[in-house]
């Protein structure tokens, strides 16, 4: 299995840079307080199902 589909939390973490990467040579706008929700999840331990739902209540308060 390679970095891309790997559930390994590096490859995950590695990702993670490669998109923010991206986004930066894209111009793509950054969300502070998605970051800083990201970090928390981070911090916390938290499950890729709870990342998730976190995640996707964050954004649909935002967008409501």
């Amino acid at each position: 299995m390679g970095r891309w589909s790997s559930s390994d939390p590096a490859d995950v973490a590695w990702r993670r840079e490669q998109m923010s990467a991206n986004n930066d040579i894209e111009s793509v706008g950054r969300d502070p307080e998605a970051e800083a929700l990201v970090a928390k999840l981070d911090a916390e331990g938290a499950s890729s199902e709870q990342r998730l739902e976190a995640l996707r209540s964050y954004f649909a308060k935002k967008a409501g």
